[in-house]
Parts: C-alpha cells; sequence; structure tokens
C-alpha cells in the first residue's frame, strides 16, 4: 500500500515575507514574465488569483523539454498571519500520473539573521508506484521562480 511522503525545500530570499507573499499570492499572473524559461503561461480557470477555492492552469516548461507540462492547482487555504499559501494538483494534471495526492504549502518566514526571508515549500504526495521518483521537479523549480519574484520585487521597490 502507498503511503503520503513529503519533501521539502527552503529558499532564501532578500526581501520581506510581507513583499514576497503578497507578489505571490496576488500577482501570480506575472510568473510567466518572470520566469519565462520556467512558466510558459498562468490562467485563472475560477475565482480569483488570490482567494480560496480559485483554481489555475500553470503550464511549465520542463528543462530541455519543447513541450509544456500542465498542471491545475487549486488554492486550499490561505493565513494572511502566517503567510502561507496551500494548493492541491487537481485531476486533468501532468503531475496525476505521477502522484494519486499531491498537495503543497508556500510558506513566507522572516530570516532568524540578516534580514530577508526563507520561503519553504512542502509537498505532500502519494506515488502511483513505487517506482515513481519524489517529485523534485517542483522544488528545483520553486528555487529558480522564487528568486526570480525576489530580483522582481528588489528592483520595483
Amino acid at each position: 500500500m502507498a503511503q503520503i511522503e513529503k519533501l521539502e525545500v527552503q529558499v532564501d530570499v532578500k526581501s520581506s515575507p510581507e513583499r514576497f507573499y503578497e507578489t505571490y499570492l496576488r500577482k501570480n499572473y506575472l510568473l510567466p514574465k518572470l520566469s519565462p524559461n520556467e512558466v510558459r503561461d498562468a490562467q485563472l480557470i475560477k475565482g480569483e488569483w488570490d482567494s480560496v477555492g480559485s483554481v489555475i492552469q500553470y503550464s511549465f516548461a520542463p528543462e530541455g523539454n519543447a513541450s509544456s507540462h500542465v498542471d491545475l492547482l487549486q488554492i486550499d487555504a490561505i493565513d494572511e498571519e502566517d503567510k502561507s499559501i496551500t494548493y492541491t494538483v487537481l485531476d486533468g494534471s501532468e503531475a496525476k500520473k505521477y502522484y494519486k495526492t499531491c498537495r503543497m504549502t508556500v510558506h513566507a518566514l522572516e530570516k532568524s539573521e540578516g534580514g530577508g526571508s526563507s520561503v519553504k515549500v512542502f509537498i505532500e504526495y502519494e506515488k502511483q508506484n513505487e517506482t515513481i521518483p519524489a517529485p523534485t521537479r517542483y522544488t528545483e523549480f520553486a528555487n529558480v521562480v522564487y528568486k526570480n519574484i525576489d530580483a522582481y520585487i528588489i528592483n520595483n521597490a
């Protein structure tokens, strides 16, 4: 029987947790412009960009691949005080070919030293079978895209 597994990545950025969280939540539509090598398109399918229940379709550009990887994500929770957003990958997503379930939480935290933020991504997933690797493409994606979001924030301060 398969089990829920967890994966975590931390990306340190220079912007404050508040600025990063606000930009990531409310300006998600900018991702294709901020990270064109990683995100080909972001479309709002249902709801608002920054509301629980909304569905956003992302077309990712997997490294070295000319075709897009499309995922539908639903916003399950937004915690303004904690600066976190939780998503579930929906049926019809490329990721569902590999994972029975996949849920991600993005959390912007104050760094303890030196200013800036630590943006943590927590991924809970269940593989379709034991030969499927962990979803590290999402952690690699986060590392690049979050640094590009940070550069945008810093350059537009």
